[in-house]
């Protein structure tokens, strides 16, 4: 059974069962499936706003749990998100050509700091770990990101939710910091020049890098050690993965 569109609608269980019949018909005609349900949504519309308490189909667009003389919700659509076919296929299409020119591009990047004797200066250093935090955001990050938006669920496990969501708060921490740390190296070049140019040494560069990457794991390792919000116990039909953000505090 499909699972969700908008708008959903309310008919009892005896309605539905008796509207849509086993062989997914109505009226014995060879209707498709979301065109019944959505016609029993109709038909039902203003006997369901009348009710004082509904029944919800459950994860998954199942009844469970409902029993006869109650009302039930009734989601129809491709994924569990509620984007259709054609919007996961646009979607997916222009995502993947991001990532692709993010990843390429921070790569070429890293390569040309890093071979090329005239961009091997302390200023580019900065950029060179920018480039590396925006790399993994675009490899490792948004391909999962994706496939959690488009399907409505996490299908990757608890484990790999944790190490995810973790290295995506670490990256788009490093990535923010990095950011300031090369606005505030161009205002000190241009308002202290002489004096700046002077202490800024390979090694205090090299310092300064460390500390944005080593605050950035500071936000990001306190839920891999347990300091996180409890998932439900139980049997869940769609597992959720709360990624990115303080949400894993949360």
């Amino acid at each position: 059974m499909d699972f969700v569109s908008s708008p959903p609608g309310n008919i009892t269980q005896e309605d539905f069962l008796a509207i849509v019949g086993a062989n997914g018909t109505v009226g014995g005609g060879p209707t498709m499936f979301n065109d019944s349900l959505a016609a029993a949504a109709a038909a039902a519309a203003a006997a369901a706003a009348a009710a004082a308490a509904g029944g919800v189909a459950g994860p998954g667009g199942t009844a469970a749990g409902v029993g006869p003389g109650e009302n039930l919700t009734i989601l129809h659509g491709a994924y569990p998100s509620g984007y259709t076919l054609p919007h996961i296929i646009i979607a997916s299409i222009i995502v993947t050509i991001l990532m692709i020119v993010i990843v390429v591009g921070n790569m070429l990047v890293i390569i040309a700091i890093a071979t090329e004797k005239t961009l091997k200066n302390i200023q580019n250093w900065f950029i060179a770990s920018l480039a590396v935090a925006d790399f993994f955001l675009g490899l490792v990050i948004m391909p999962f990101s994706l496939a959690n938006e488009l399907m409505g669920y996490w299908i990757f496990g608890n484990w790999w939710c944790d190490v995810h969501s973790a290295m995506d708060v670490l990256l788009c921490t490093s990535s923010i910091m990095n950011l300031c740390l090369i606005s505030l190296d161009r205002y000190w070049s241009i308002t202290k020049a002489i004096e700046y140019l002077k202490s800024r040494t390979p090694a205090r560069a090299a310092f300064m890098i460390a500390a944005v990457w080593i605050m950035s794991a500071l936000v990001c390792i306190p839920p891999l050690l347990g300091w996180k919000a409890q998932r439900p116990e139980g049997h869940v039909e769609l597992p959720q993965c709360q990624v990115g953000g303080l949400q894993m505090l949360f």
